[in-house]
């Protein structure tokens, strides 16, 4: 109603009502300027009123039931099966305009923190997005490392299996984040590029690459990493990628340590037609200065085949091989991962996983019984 009246006003005081040889299309122009300004002056009005209207939520969590075997060759069945709230996240963000805006992610893993408690309580993410042009964006402060599949798009219900994937908890290592500013451009028809200048790893004089992870606590700074990646998605249902980062010394510099440079290139093809979906993905480290080791490469691969019945079932196959100490040849640490399973989507962002998981050894010494489990677990997002 108030737009009608702003607009018969318009029309009785405009220069048509004094002089009929005005244009139509003119007193039009009048019209739409006018009405702009009322929708204009409604939304701000409504941004007043509700001080949490550029506010957005959201989470996810997944909670985990595992049942181990093992060898009785090698000691029997495992002590414990086990059942873990794995996961509970909240995601905060705010809009300061359309083009300025907060992103944040909050996450308890194994329902409790504190001393002698299993769980951690750890801010993920918080950072300041700016939208620099149309197709350019600048993240500025804590954000997740633009490297594999899992690390950005780790909700329960997109991807199969309880647990994540080994390559990408023991390679890449998700869920992985630093600080710093990342640049992300996209050039049109479905190829966009991201370049960070971030804080790094610090391995405090180990090998194990998920140790290394500083979750920017007060984490040492002496040397920092820089990452880029490229990806290609132009063609209906085919998603491909490939990250490299450098980091000049994975020890920080810190004294007493020594200095290892370390590089990581991974890449990954995925494509969907019909409900079938295939991914392929490799990773790999190669560290210089990991001395007396067989630790300088560290690589792993991966392979999984799916098929959607419909909106609410789907199964997986999935094969990986890992090998944290592959330099020279050497194949005492490597393991094969053979990982069959089922989804259950109750609704698209609620899913009830299960999965059995076979672990095996090139070294026949290793019990090739001890990691295998039957997984089951529920998951949500919102």
């Amino acid at each position: 109603m108030f737009k009608r009246t702003v607009i018969a006003a318009a029309i009785a005081a405009s220069p048509f009502a004094a002089h009929a040889a005005q244009s139509v299309e003119d007193l039009q122009k009048q019209i739409d300027i006018l009405a702009q300004e009322v929708e204009t002056l409604k939304k701000d009005q409504g941004a007043a009123s509700n001080p949490f209207g550029k506010v957005s939520l959201g989470g996810y969590g997944e909670i985990h039931y595992n049942h181990y075997n093992r060898d009785p060759e090698f000691g029997g069945k495992q002590e414990n099966d086990q059942i873990d709230a794995h996961r509970f996240v909240l995601f905060v963000g705010y809009d300061f305009t359309d083009k300025v805006r907060f992103f944040s992610e909050v996450e308890l893993e194994h329902s409790l923190s504190g001393d002698g408690k299993p769980g951690e309580v750890e801010l993920e993410q918080a950072y300041i997005e700016v939208d620099t042009t149309a197709n350019t964006k600048l993240k500025m402060g804590q954000f997740l490392v633009p490297v594999g599949i899992i690390n950005e798009t780790h909700e329960p219900d997109t991807f199969y299996g309880v647990e994540r994937n080994t390559l990408e908890k023991e390679v890449i290592p998700a869920t992985w984040w630093e600080a710093g500013a990342m640049f992300s451009q996209d050039l049109g028809a479905g190829l966009t590029y991201d370049v960070a200048l971030h804080s790094g790893l610090n391995f405090d004089g180990g090998t194990r690459i998920r140790s290394g992870r500083q979750k920017v606590a007060e984490a040492d700074a002496n040397k920092g990493a820089a990452t880029g990646r490229i990806r290609y998605v132009g063609i209906p249902g085919l998603d491909l990628a490939s990250s490299i980062q450098y980091q000049q010394d994975v020890n920080q510099d810190i004294i007493g340590t020594d200095d290892v440079s370390g590089r990581l290139v991974e890449a990954h093809a995925r494509y969907s037609i019909a409900g079938v979906t295939a991914t392929v993905q490799k990773a790999r480290w190669d560290f210089n200065g990991f001395e007396g080791t067989n630790k300088d490469r560290q690589e792993a691969e991966l392979y999984e085949l799916s098929y959607r019945f419909n909106d609410n079932v789907g199964v997986f196959s999935r094969y990986e091989n890992i090998n944290l100490a592959a330099e020279g040849g050497n194949e005492s640490s490597e393991q094969m991962i053979t990982t069959f399973g089922v989804n259950y989507w109750i609704v698209p962002q609620v899913v009830v996983k299960a999965d059995v998981q076979n672990v095996n050894y090139k070294d026949s010494g290793e019990d090739d019984k001890a990691d295998d489990s039957i997984n089951l677990g529920i998951g949500w997002s919102f």
